[in-house]
């Protein structure tokens, strides 16, 4: 039904000043469309929430204050919001049509980036990320599929050094979980790959749960891979809580230490001994950024092969858990209809993490009990249990 919603929609005049020209693309919670604002004669980007969503309770009023916040956040690596309305009784923003790709895109071409190009991009995004934290938004869903990079004034779009980057999707999660307090106890929604530990284990979010998935992003930029893998989201949420994120030297050769240094304190599993936010990090990346120098635009990383002997370098496997900073018994909430099982952790004693798949990089719908029922890109919402008698 979405879809030919969607599709009805192209053409058509929004709010007798938008026309739609094309559709950009489509996810769970709503579709991107390339349009004409022929009121400025310039291109803009409309993002148009999807019918399911608007079927929450209160999620339009929440949607509309969140898109004027988010309108108040001015900066070159934040795709900037022009305007907010209804069509259609469905809620729609206005946004910069930022010309380029996303970083999904990059990684799904490329693989893996050079330590040069994966910093330069991590600098802008967490530029952007640091700008909201100082007006006291926390963005929530950190991933590549909200980092747009723009093609560089020179050398095409395989120079991803001078690239512009711009972060989008500044406070739709929060939109989406607020509506979903009234009925749901607070719950927060993010994507599995990128989650932060403390949102698995009691839903809290802050400006550290953004600095923990940009860690995880430098992974993936790094090693071409994220760090967990698992057949079911729960597995691969709770990897985040139980285990460190590897180095990713662990998996791609000659890495520079001082990344895998970088990533270990992002992404350290107590929020309290990460940097404290965005801008935290950030002087961090500049830090190894200078001090790496040309050095780190060489293309020098080789992966390891999966199964490959040696193991990672400096002692530590992506297979060995270690304590929980926190007790997982007393921060495994269960929902109703949840038998007290196992979580089995496999999977990720197995070997190296694969690319991320539907499974590690997407999100799950939630049934009566708050667990994995069917496939659904982008969110899921936490605190999760472990295991439930309806995740498959």
């Amino acid at each position: 039904m979405e879809i030919q919603v969607a599709d009805s929609l192209l053409g058509t005049l929004v709010d007798g000043r938008y026309r739609i020209r094309g559709r950009v693309a489509r996810g769970g919670m709503a579709t991107v469309y390339m349009g004409v604002d022929e009121r400025l004669e310039r291109t803009v980007a409309l993002k148009i929430i999807n019918p399911a969503q608007v079927r929450e309770a209160r999620f339009v009023e929440r949607f509309t204050d969140e898109a004027k916040t988010i309108a108040l956040l001015t900066h070159p690596n934040v795709v900037a919001v022009y305007d907010q309305g209804t069509h259609g009784g469905l809620p729609y923003l206005v946004m910069e049509y930022v010309r380029g790709r996303t970083l999904r895109d990059v990684l799904a071409e490329r693989g893996r980036l050079n330590p040069g190009e994966a910093l330069a991009i991590l600098e802008q995004m967490l530029a952007a990320i640091a700008a909201a934290h100082r007006a006291g938004l926390v963005h929530r869903d950190v991933k590549p599929e909200n980092v747009l990079v723009a093609e560089a004034p020179s050398g095409g779009s395989g120079n991803l050094v001078d690239s512009v980057v711009k972060v989008a999707d500044f406070g739709l999660a929060r939109a989406v979980e607020a509506s979903a307090d009234d009925e749901a106890g607070g719950q927060l929604m993010a994507t599995v790959a990128y989650v932060a530990p403390e949102l698995v284990t009691n839903g809290h979010a802050d400006a550290r749960t953004d600095v923990y998935s940009a860690g995880i992003v430098l992974f993936e930029m790094l090693t071409g891979r994220v760090p967990y893998d698992g057949d079911k989201p729960v597995e691969v949420a709770w990897q985040h809580v139980d285990r460190d994120v590897p180095p990713p030297s662990s998996l791609a050769h000659n890495l520079p230490e001082a990344l895998d240094d970088l990533v270990a304190r992002a992404t350290r599993r107590d929020p309290g001994a990460r940097p404290t936010d965005a801008g935290a990090l950030l002087a961090e990346v500049q830090q190894v950024r200078d001090d790496l120098g040309n050095s780190a635009n060489a293309s020098t990383a080789v992966l390891r092969q999966i199964g490959s002997g040696g193991g990672p370098p400096r002692g530590t496997t992506p297979s060995t858990p270690r304590s929980s900073p926190r007790s997982r018994r007393s921060t495994a909430p269960r929902g109703r209809g949840c038998r007290s099982r196992s979580r089995s952790s496999s999977r990720a004693a197995a070997g190296p993490p694969r690319s991320p798949t539907r499974a590690s990089a997407g999100s799950w719908a939630t049934c009566g009990c708050g667990c994995s029922a069917t496939p659904a890109p982008a969110w899921r919402s936490w605190p999760a249990p472990r295991s439930c008698c309806c995740s498959r």
